[in-house]
């Protein structure tokens, strides 16, 4: 099913009956949705623009160029072939949340604070 865009309180439950979550942006800073379906055991499909080809892995889900369509199409049965739940979805998902970002970012504030070592 497509569904478009949905208001963010039934995100959750849209994810919950989805299969594969696809985003296919022509734009993304980011990809916070496709996280979202990750982290929920969800393989996803989106393009390789911006955030996604950071944090998606072969095995999490699909990339595509944007507007490649028929690669889309394609790229949406392959990802639905993918385990469910899909496991290394959720393990990618879980390095890019809140805390892990943050300890991250604390780790390298603190070598740089430190300095240039002799």
């Amino acid at each position: 099913k497509i569904t478009g865009r949905i208001p963010h309180e039934d995100v959750s439950r849209y994810i919950a009956e989805s299969t594969v979550l696809c985003q296919p942006s022509l734009i993304e800073p980011f990809g916070q949705a496709l996280l979202e379906g990750m982290a929920s055991g969800r393989s996803v499909v989106a393009t390789r623009v911006g955030g996604p080809p950071e944090f998606v892995p072969p095995e999490a889900g699909v990339l595509v160029d944007p507007l490649d369509t028929k690669a889309l199409a394609d790229a949406m049965r392959r990802a639905a072939e993918l385990p469910r739940p899909n496991i290394a979805a959720r393990e990618a998902a879980a390095e890019h949340d809140v805390k892990t970002q943050a300890a991250k970012i604390e780790s390298i504030l603190e070598k740089a604070a430190r300095g240039p070592r002799a």
